[in-house]
């Protein structure tokens, strides 16, 4: 993804030593241990037999950190990524400049972002990943196919027009229907002149953690420790300093931003509602292709394919377990409850 923006810097610095303040290890079915990675001018505790891939550097560098067991369980960061389009115009005119042999135009399969925010970004970025950008600056970036958000909550951004959001989301990962925290910053860098090469946006600060949806509410303390941990060499982010020219000298106020940083990331989960909780659930099951029915005798959850409820309604009677209702859309603790394997209990 090539680094067109000469002041992104801000944003590469801001995330390379994310300091999230996590006190304990996960606690759920999956046990995550840390060790240490030394990348050379940096080092990071990471889940234990998890791969390392990186790329870019200063501004531009990235990581990401995986289960190669497990796709859906990720860490990554990205200091930019695009640009991106933010009119279907300004893509149109590009091509017709491409085919009227003008100069190639890198980023001319990338998506349109519009309207240019953190979410829409988000949301097209398995589209951004399959392009030849991205391929060629990182082949194994995460797809995030499917991604559905489930709430978003603005934050202050850190510089003038730019917009930057804290997401939750549902996604496929593999194959492997995956949960996440994300927080993303996109900002407008060539407004719209109808000539080519206008028109783009970048985006910023694209860090996620995330893990299978069943699994992620016990592994995300463990991630975030384990991104707060990276630690880079004074003596490189001083030559990226010196590489950028000494206006970008004073930025480095590290502690304080980047505590903050850390706590809009670890309070959007701690935070989290009933309502976004019941909402993840029920755009998980859409994904899957799934619905939910459980037993008013009982109060056990059953899980079949979509549709099942209303063949099964028009002849409840022929069934020994004729009490399945859909889950009402505000119990909590029946969205909560992991479903059974409908058809293997259905009499």
């Amino acid at each position: 993804m090539k680094r067109l923006s000469p002041w992104s810097i801000w944003f590469g610095v801001l995330v390379l030593a994310l300091a999230f303040q996590v006190n304990g290890l996960a606690s759920g079915k999956v046990k995550l241990k840390l060790e240490r990675f030394d990348g050379g001018f940096f080092s990071i505790q990471k889940p234990k037999g998890w791969e390392v891939v990186t790329a870019g550097a200063c501004s531009s560098f990235s990581f990401l950190i995986r289960d190669p067991s497990e796709p859906s369980r990720q860490i990554f960061y990205f200091g930019e990524v695009g640009p991106v389009y933010m009119f279907e115009e300004q893509k149109q005119i590009d091509h017709q400049y491409v085919n009227m042999g003008g100069y190639p135009c890198l980023w001319l399969d990338m998506p349109v972002v519009n309207p240019l925010s953190p979410s829409n970004f988000l949301g097209q970025f398995h589209l951004i990943a399959r392009s030849q950008l991205a391929q060629r600056f990182m082949p194994q970036c995460p797809r995030l196919e499917n991604l559905q958000v489930i709430s978003t909550t603005s934050q202050a951004s850190p510089i003038t027009g730019a917009s930057t959001e804290l997401l939750r989301a549902v996604f496929v990962e593999g194959g492997s229907l995956g949960e996440g925290l994300f927080l993303v910053t996109v900002a407008p860098l060539l407004p719209f002149t109808g000539n080519p090469g206008a028109g783009i946006a970048y985006g910023f600060l694209v860090t996620g953690i995330s893990a299978p949806k069943n699994e992620f509410g016990d592994v995300e303390g463990m991630l975030a420790k384990s991104i707060g941990s990276l630690s880079i060499s004074k003596s490189y982010v001083q030559d990226c300093l010196r590489k950028q020219e000494a206006v970008y000298e004073g930025i480095l106020k590290a502690g304080k931003t980047l505590s903050e940083a850390s706590d809009v990331i670890m309070e959007g989960w701690e935070n989290r509602n009933e309502v976004d909780d019941i909402l993840s659930e029920k755009r998980s099951d859409a994904i899957l292709g799934k619905e939910r029915l459980y037993d008013s005798d009982t109060g056990e959850v059953y899980e079949f394919e979509v549709g099942f409820y209303d063949k099964y309604d028009l002849d409840r009677q022929s069934y020994e377990m004729n009490n399945l209702q859909p889950l009402p859309d505000g119990s909590y603790d029946l969205w909560m409850e992991a479903p059974r394997d409908g058809y293997r209990h259905l009499r």
